[in-house]
């Protein structure tokens, strides 16, 4: 279980959405800025963020191009993947 902690999140995070808690719209993909070439976190239609793993991620790191936006969210994967391998290292030495 612990290796699907990101998708545990993307599922979690948004559920006030997914039950119409607050407003959730047709389309949550982030926004497009052609000037830029930057995706910025999309909005509600009463002025909050979209509740997303996605969304999440350019909150927290800001605007960023597809490519940097990707690697941010496999790295993370990586992260919660290596916890989950280390995690069952140690606890396989305590339940022997």
């Amino acid at each position: 279980l612990v290796f699907f902690i990101p998708q545990i999140i993307n599922f979690v995070y948004p559920t006030p959405q997914l039950f119409k808690v607050v407003p959730c719209p047709r389309h949550r993909l982030p926004v497009y800025d052609r000037e830029t070439g930057l995706l910025h976190p999309s909005r509600r239609q009463d002025g909050g963020y979209n509740l997303n793993l996605v969304t999440l991620f350019l909150r927290l790191f800001g605007p960023c191009t597809e490519k940097q936006l990707c690697n941010r969210i496999l790295f993370f994967q990586f992260v919660c993947c290596a916890f989950g391998f280390a995690l069952r290292h140690v606890l396989a030495g305590v339940y022997k």
